[in-house]
């Protein structure tokens, strides 16, 4: 896979070519924060807006504290602004990219050179009722296991909402770590829409799961 091209455009292929070491990644978004927005705008990034509308089916408190998992730009910042909800925090790894979402005005509060893996060390445990991850479980960014790390962020009966492109999907253990969450009672899948509107490179899956406790 790891010379097959994924996308018509440019940048966004080379972002799902990335290694996923931390440190490539800041610098790759650091270069791509500019035109990011334009480039994912123009692929029919539909992530953010499916992602927010889950999160209202399930969550219908306003005034919920959210985190916005690998914010960028603030795409989902903005959706989830629409809806009403307005305790929202976020963080990214690049520092340029999250200037973009604080200027949006969604977000209390973001953080820029947070690695997801180690968001525990910026966070207190169980300090949010919701968490949201799009655009970050794919090709060369985190590796599934970063759904723990968000999951202990979460407070109990709080949701996480994940989405993960198809080819992540394919080529990772995610189904395992869900499973594994899922069969130690740690939480529990309450919604996975598979297979739906992911952008025009091809379709993502896109998971509810509760913390139980």
């Amino acid at each position: 896979m790891s010379g097959e091209k994924i996308s018509s455009n440019e940048a966004i292929d080379a972002a799902l070519h990335l290694d996923g070491d931390p440190d490539h990644v800041k610098q790759f978004y650091e270069d791509w924060a500019k035109t990011y927005n334009i480039d994912t705008t123009g692929s029919e990034y539909t992530g953010p807006a499916i992602a927010a509308n889950l999160l209202q089916q399930h969550l219908t408190n306003k005034n919920s504290e959210l985190l916005d998992a690998g914010c960028g730009t603030g795409l989902v910042g903005v959706e989830l602004q629409a809806l009403g909800y307005s305790n929202l925090d976020g963080f990214d790894l690049s520092d340029s990219m999250v200037e973009l979402a604080a200027a949006t005005g969604a977000y209390r509060q973001v953080l820029g050179s947070i690695d997801m893996m180690r968001a525990a060390e910026s966070y207190a445990a169980a300090s949010y009722d919701a968490i949201l991850s799009v655009g970050v479980f794919t090709l060369g960014h985190v590796p599934p296991e970063a759904l723990q790390v968000l999951l202990k962020l979460t407070r109990a009966g709080g949701l996480l909402v994940i989405s993960t492109r198809t080819h992540y999907y394919d080529q990772t253990n995610f189904q395992q770590v869900v499973d594994d969450l899922t069969s130690s009672k740690q939480a529990e899948l309450i919604q996975l829409i598979k297979d739906a509107p992911y952008n025009n490179d091809g379709d993502g899956h896109y998971w509810v799961l509760r913390k139980t406790g």
